[in-house]
């Protein structure tokens, strides 16, 4: 009973204004290689992110990374749970984002990966991040060469262990995004993080 009073409180946490914010700015990041940004900068920033995704360590270089197939394999997924998470958003019930969300928890746990308190933040400040900034390269029309909306970096610019990910120069994020991005990854991390734990409390009790 505790759970589902727990979705009915989640199913008022998004308003209607959020839900449309959350969906155009997504409509705009997705086409932008996503979750291969999202990938890069979480490894970038925590280099156990590699683990946790069963990248060997001689991919976590940008050469390397750029043909790991593990790695391809991990950006799809990330995007594609967050492709269906935001599709679903004013279409069905917003409890099933959750139940998502949920079950991607409980496979955690299955698979020893827990993140941690300050692994879990990062995994959030970066998505919210890279959406930002993804929504508002297009929004800029600031593409490289293959229309991928990654600028290239000149000599003058700042690098990163990947370049590609580096934040874009004249790509002004929308707070508007950051601010519904950053509520709608709150409550998935939520979700998440009570699918491990109640797996992991019941797996306890047997």
């Amino acid at each position: 009973m505790g759970k589902s009073n727990s979705k009915n409180t989640v199913v008022a946490e998004l308003s209607i204004e959020e839900i449309a914010a959350i969906r155009d700015s997504w409509t705009r990041a997705k086409n932008y290689n996503i979750g291969k940004k999202i990938l890069f900068s979480l490894i970038e920033k925590r280099p156990k992110f590699a683990e946790y995704f069963g990248i060997p360590s001689d991919a976590v270089t940008f050469d390397g990374m750029q043909n790991s197939r593990e790695l391809q394999l991990q950006a799809h997924r990330i995007q594609g749970f967050l492709d269906t998470a935001v599709g679903a958003l004013g279409y069905c019930p917003i409890s099933s984002v959750y139940d998502m969300a949920h079950r991607i928890g409980q496979i955690h746990f299955y698979r020893g990966v827990n993140f941690g308190a300050d692994n879990w933040l990062v995994f959030k400040r970066v998505t919210v991040e890279q959406v930002a900034e993804a929504a508002a390269t297009s929004r800029n029309g600031t593409e490289d060469s293959e229309g991928n909306g990654l600028k290239t970096l000149n000599d003058n610019e700042e690098s990163s262990l990947f370049g590609s990910v580096a934040p874009i120069i004249g790509a002004r994020r929308d707070p508007v995004t950051e601010i519904c991005w950053n509520r709608l990854m709150t409550l998935i991390i939520r979700e998440m993080k009570r699918g491990f734990l109640e797996e992991a409390m019941r797996n306890c009790k047997e």
